[in-house]
């Protein structure tokens, strides 16, 4: 990493922490709109039992424990100790999920040791350099062919959704938000070196699901 990426990070990190402390308690209540896509991501990743899943940015770990319940083997990675707080309270006999607060630009897994990695509503909340080192450690820790999967927002075509869609995200969302929408998700793909095979949206085209296959080069 970079000097310059490496201050980023680090400025980061505090305002993550800082951030998602106050939104912790919260958090969870927005969750309800977002249920049926956490589902949606599990239904369509078409993995073996006990296969390896990687959710980074996982905050209070919906994703995570959408997948472990299914009896899948899950990571969850993220730089909020609050959210985890709340993430590891969701944690029932016999999931198999883990949580570990850190970096998600860099975590302690070999290349490829992981059948599926996913990220949800977490690139708008980063830095765009730091958003797509994140994608960068999906890819280099997610098996060749495996699934990449990140939801996030989109802009819808018509100006109402768009609006509407806009105006209420801005009530809550972090100082990043803006920035994620202008440049758009293709921007962190195409940096990554990731291409879209899928894409489905959600709640009048403003949350967009986007599956990638991770086509690792030689």
């Amino acid at each position: 990493m970079s000097r310059n990426l490496l201050d980023v990070a680090t400025k980061h990190e505090w305002h993550n922490i800082r951030w998602f402390r106050r939104m912790a308690p919260v958090y969870d209540i927005v969750e309800i709109f977002a249920r049926h896509i956490r589902e949606k991501v599990v239904s369509d990743s078409d993995l073996s039992p006990g296969a390896r899943v990687l959710d980074m940015a996982c905050g209070t770990g919906s994703q995570s424990i959408a997948f472990a319940k299914y009896g899948f083997s899950v990571v969850g990675v993220d730089l909020s100790p609050d959210m985890l707080a709340r993430a590891k309270k969701k944690i029932r006999k016999g999931y198999d999920v883990t949580f570990l607060c850190q970096d998600a630009s860099s975590i302690p897994y070999a290349d490829s040791h992981f059948d599926l990695a996913t990220v949800s509503f977490g690139l708008h909340d980063m830095p765009e350099g730091i958003g797509v080192a994140v994608l960068r450690e999906m890819r280099r820790v997610t098996k060749p062919d495996g699934k990449i999967v990140i939801v996030d927002y989109d802009v819808p075509q018509n100006s109402l959704p768009a609006f509407l869609g806009h105006a209420v995200a801005k009530t809550w969302e972090s100082k990043y938000y803006d920035r994620f929408l202008e440049v758009g998700l293709q921007h962190y793909l195409g940096e990554a070196e990731l291409s879209a095979q899928e894409k489905e949206n959600f709640i009048f085209a403003n949350i967009q699901k986007v599956i990638c296959t991770n086509r690792k080069r030689a």
